[in-house]
């Protein structure tokens, strides 16, 4: 069986810069490339689901998030299989201003994914940064890894645990997140 592992962009697979609105501010972490590389080997597929309330805020629109993942998928080695992405935020506008299924904490990237890539929970794995990375996890079959290399860990471990959640596991950053995967 395939299992999937699922990213979080910012602050896992680039550095936090607060919102990326043009290609070129993009910076890949460091050992992000060979860790991807190391999950493609392992025979794992990787989807990455971002929040991007930019667009609903002005910032950017549909075709600027396009070419920025673009840039990332060709940094990436082409790896992930795909990129799914909320623009929508509660306070926003631009027509994307509205409460939706898709914004995480909610699991609604990962039902999308799941439907248009025929993809498996089971045996998956979310890795992200931030407490909402994880807790669209909640109530499915994947386990959870809270990486160390975007948001000040200390706050978003103290969410999850009002949330009722404790990560299966934390690690520094996505190739340490890696080492626990292929090991589990």
């Amino acid at each position: 069986m395939t299992r999937t592992v699922f990213l979080d962009r910012d602050g896992t697979l680039n550095h936090e810069v607060g919102f990326v609105t043009r290609p070129d501010q993009l910076q890949v972490i460091a050992g992000v490339r060979p860790a991807l590389q190391r999950l493609h080997d392992a025979g794992h597929t990787l989807v990455v689901v971002t929040n991007q309330s930019g667009i609903a805020r002005g910032l950017y629109d549909e075709r600027t998030l396009a070419a920025i993942h673009a840039r990332l998928h060709g940094e990436l080695g082409e790896l992930p299989l795909a990129y799914l992405h909320c623009p929508h935020h509660p306070d926003g506008g631009h027509g994307y201003g509205h409460d939706c299924t898709c914004r995480k904490p909610g699991a609604g990237l990962l039902h999308q994914a799941r439907e248009l890539l025929g993809l498996a929970f089971a045996g998956g794995t979310i890795v992200g940064d931030s407490a909402r990375d994880l807790l669209m996890a909640r109530g499915l079959p994947l386990r959870t890894v809270l990486v160390h290399s975007g948001k000040p860990v200390a706050a978003e471990r103290a969410k999850l645990l009002q949330a009722g959640m404790v990560p299966d596991h934390e690690a520094a950053d996505l190739a340490a997140a890696v080492d626990w995967i292929l090991g589990a």
